[in-house]
């Protein structure tokens, strides 16, 4: 019973793709990148992604790279040079939209 409660807690925390408090309100859209499926949130010039499904071992690598993708191709915008943060759950960017994004 204890093994099945963690179990299902886990895929709670998961699947959890709300934004951040300070994103409330923010536009959001859901994109696949390289298989990593993420839920971008854009409020103005500040991004985040947080990654929804659920991968480990070889699969893991270059999440980050395809969270950066998957901001930049939610939002058409490019992230700001030195923003980029985060961890492969969720990452973090301000972002630069002067080419029409």
């Amino acid at each position: 019973m204890r093994t099945l409660f963690l179990f299902a807690s886990l895929a709670l925390l998961v699947s959890c793709d709300a934004p951040s408090p300070d994103m409330r309100g923010a536009i959001t859209r859901k994109v696949v990148v390289e298989g990593s499926e993420f839920t971008v949130h854009r409020k103005g010039d500040r991004a985040e992604a947080i990654r929804t499904n659920f991968e480990y071992g070889r699969k893991a690598r270059g999440i980050m790279a395809r969270g950066h993708a998957a901001i930049e191709t939610a939002t058409g915008c490019r992230i700001v040079q030195g923003s980029y943060s985060g961890d492969p759950a969720m990452m973090k960017a301000r972002l630069n939209c002067t080419d029409g994004g």
